[in-house]
């Protein structure tokens, strides 16, 4: 019997994402996989549900209000940051958030989430480009296409307080969540949480994304000043950066820009 098919091969056929001699495979073995099949059915119903739920006018509407926002704000600020941060309507319109468990279980589990020590899960998302949404992977670099946005998602797991920053490939450290001051707490309960934000990456070249999960609150300045001294120790070679020394756990993703 041929093994199962990975949950994040699942998703990427379900998004259109695979080689069409590749989907033909999978789409194959899920027809008469009777745990790969209906893993398969939920990932399209989901997809089904969240686009009854959000209709295009509902998108097209966030993403307007947006807009007018930002230019609003930046007739009134100095040029605009490499990280366009938008509302959570704009976050909602751009980004499709799939539920996050495990369909098929433990079996051949491959996936952008990542689970941390004790429990904890970081993911971050990609969408509102020409393309499907998708996860990236903390362990792969990700490609990223013209327009296209992220977002990042958490599961303290008994953590108290969260923080996120980016580091481009010229040592540019931004903070993204928050922008100043302390890391604020964490949302209660225990279900995915996405920051109240996403963002677009402007310019070229690798950018890592870092969020870390906290137990005490941590100023953003000591965040910065870390991912600094990570880069600085990396030689300038963003896309193999040591963690960050800071308390917490922490989850880090390299994203390659058009």
């Amino acid at each position: 019997m041929s093994a199962h098919e990975s949950e994040w091969t699942l998703r990427r056929l379900s998004a259109g994402e695979l080689a069409a001699a590749e989907a033909a495979r999978v789409q194959a073995h899920a027809t008469s996989c009777t745990v790969c099949g209906p893993a398969l059915r939920e990932l399209q119903q989901e997809q089904a549900r969240f686009e009854t739920a959000v209709p295009f006018e509902r998108f097209e509407a966030g993403v307007e209000r947006a807009v007018q926002r930002q230019r609003r704000s930046e007739s009134f600020r100095a040029p605009p940051r490499r990280w366009v941060a938008t509302t959570v309507a704009m976050a909602a319109s751009v980004l499709v958030v799939l539920l996050v468990r495990p369909l098929l279980g433990d079996v051949g589990r491959e996936t952008g989430t990542n689970r941390i020590k004790g429990g904890a899960v970081a993911e971050l998302r990609i969408g509102g480009g020409l393309g499907p949404q998708r996860e990236a992977r903390p362990d792969a670099p990700e490609a990223l296409e013209p327009g296209e946005r992220v977002m990042l998602g958490y599961q303290a797991d008994g953590h108290r307080y969260v923080a996120a920053v980016s580091v481009d490939a010229i040592g540019e450290v931004t903070p993204l969540h928050p922008e100043s001051g302390t890391s604020p707490a964490v949302e209660s309960g225990t279900d995915m949480h996405w920051l109240p934000d996403s963002w677009e990456l402007t310019g070229s070249g690798a950018e890592r994304v870092v969020l870390v999960l906290l137990d005490a609150p941590l100023p953003v300045d000591t965040l910065v000043d870390a991912a600094k001294r990570a880069f600085q120790a990396a030689n300038g070679d963003v896309e193999h950066m040591a963690p960050l020394d800071v308390p917490g756990e922490q989850t880090h993703w390299v994203l390659l820009k058009p």
